[in-house]
């Protein structure tokens, strides 16, 4: 049977490659996204829901299908204020992990990051540490989390140190090998594919995946 899959960070980088994906995917057979404005994208499977995530209440009867991938994230620059970028990338993505898991969503998708430790220092490690802790804590039938390092790919906004890692990281890749590995650059549509085969295959309850993980996941799609 065709999967149901709902995404919020459909705009983002990662989002953005998971949706076209997935429209793509015979698989899947219907994809949600919630969004702060539309993507303006036409599909017969597709439903756009829009929404400020001021009362979330509201979305819990919108929220529903087999697995929920969470690409939620912003930035200092977006997001000076600290706590307004915690309110975001952790407390939006676990309220709505908590309607989710209310749904019966048989799967969680978190896209995380390498150094991600809820006792880190690093406010950013941190912050992703905590959200990791968090969606497990909520208990779905399977959580996947995914630890990317620089990630690859063309976004609709200007970083420009961003911009200069990316040029430099072919050379630093060469070096990155054993225990190192995990910091390798990666495509964001390498971990989109990644994504949507674990959501088609059987898996553990709890996986963490790194770079190593997230290649063998395609190369043995």
């Amino acid at each position: 049977m065709p999967k149901s899959i709902l995404i919020i960070g459909a705009s983002g980088l990662i989002g953005n490659e998971v949706l076209k994906l997935a429209l793509e995917n015979k698989e899947i057979g219907h994809v949600t996204i919630l969004v702060r404005k539309s993507l303006n994208v036409n599909h017969p499977k597709l439903n756009e829901v829009i929404s400020d995530f001021k009362n979330l209440n509201d979305l819990e009867s919108k929220i529903t299908g087999d697995a929920l991938i969470c690409c939620l994230g912003t930035t200092r620059k977006k997001t000076p204020n600290l706590e307004e970028y915690k309110a975001i990338d952790f407390g939006l993505t676990i309220n709505i992990a908590q309607l989710g898991q209310k749904q019966n969503f048989q799967q969680v998708h978190l896209i995380s990051a390498i150094g991600a430790d809820s006792n880190s220092k690093i406010f950013y490690n941190k912050l992703k540490g905590e959200t990791e802790q968090a969606i497990i804590k909520i208990n779905f039938p399977q959580t996947i989390i995914y630890r990317p390092s620089l990630l690859i790919g063309k976004r609709n906004e200007f970083r420009l140190g961003e911009l200069i890692a990316k040029k430099l990281a072919p050379i630093f890749d060469i070096f990155l090998f054993g225990s190192l590995k995990k910091y390798h650059s990666i495509s964001a549509k390498t971990i989109a594919k990644a994504v949507l085969n674990r959501i088609l295959s059987e898996g553990e309850k709890i996986q963490v995946l790194e770079f190593n993980e997230i290649i063998h996941l395609n190369r043995n799609s």
